[in-house]
């Protein structure tokens, strides 16, 4: 019975000493490794450049409704210094297939502020718009960046444009403000739909919904290749919840017809 307890507590030290040996192994494996902490996190604050001397690493960009190829740098159109009364059919093509890619595109109707992806040839992100963004976006097909020749025309002119401030991410994408662009600087034709020989596809249409004599604009659209069955161009727009091209031209109340080439000298007079 004696040697029996005494083989017993032999074993109970030998267990207690082993856990010693591993603890005291722990401890130190730790203490190594807080020590070799402390060395790193010294060195990295030695090296590190003043947060003046940093250079920021860019932000993922989202995928932004841009041109499908690159700008004509305004070889044409806005920059054409030529007498001209319509597009080439070229760029009426483009004009209308760029609009008409919105319908694929866009599917979050949203006229809100977002900031552009960039400027000038900025865009909010693809899947969404309004329809200035339709006419924005076809519009830079053939050269003509809408973004940066609006806020061009309101820095020179603010007062013209009855605004108190600038904001090149949302200027151009204003009714109101994409309005006085084009009655300031491109070519205006007949606001009489009676006239069908005097709409042409690509072409910028502005409508109000109210029908009295000085309304406002509040909606805008491009004009397609398609002729509807009253004999008028369908309408390619983005009044909500998603872009459309429809049978829609005189719908409304057209205050603004306009052709995507520079209102010329007499007219300006």
């Amino acid at each position: 019975m004696t040697r029996s307890l005494e083989t017993h507590k032999n074993a109970v030290w030998a267990s207690l000493l082993a856990l010693t040996v591993v603890l005291l192994v722990v401890s130190g494996g730790r203490a190594r490794a807080a020590k070799n902490a402390r060395e790193a996190a010294a060195e990295e604050e030695r090296t590190l450049l003043p947060a003046d001397k940093l250079t920021p690493v860019p932000m993922s960009v989202e995928v932004t409704g841009a041109p499908t190829r690159p700008p004509l740098s305004f070889v044409s159109a806005f920059a054409n210094s030529g007498p001209r009364t319509h597009l080439e059919p070229r760029e009426e093509s483009l004009i209308v297939a760029r609009a008409r890619l919105e319908i694929e595109r866009v599917n979050v109707y949203d006229n809100t502020w977002l900031e552009t992806s960039s400027y000038p040839m900025g865009d909010v992100p693809s899947n969404r718009g309004a329809c200035t963004d339709v006419v924005v976006r076809s519009l830079r097909e053939i050269g003509i960046d809408l973004q940066e020749l609006v806020h061009e025309d309101v820095t020179r002119d603010l007062h013209g444009y009855n605004l108190t401030s600038i904001d090149p991410n949302i200027d151009h994408r204003r009714v109101s403000t994409m309005f006085t662009f084009f009655t300031r600087n491109a070519m205006s034709l007949t606001t009489d739909v009676r006239d069908k020989s005097a709409w042409r596809a690509g072409d910028i249409v502005f409508v109000a919904w109210q029908w009295t004599r000085g309304a406002a604009p509040e909606h805008v659209g491009i004009l397609s290749d398609k002729i509807g069955p009253r004999g008028l161009p369908l309408v390619i727009e983005n009044g909500g919840p998603k872009a459309i091209e429809q049978d829609s031209l005189g719908h409304g109340k057209v205050v603004g017809h306009f052709r995507a080439l520079k209102k010329s000298e007499a007219d300006k007079r």
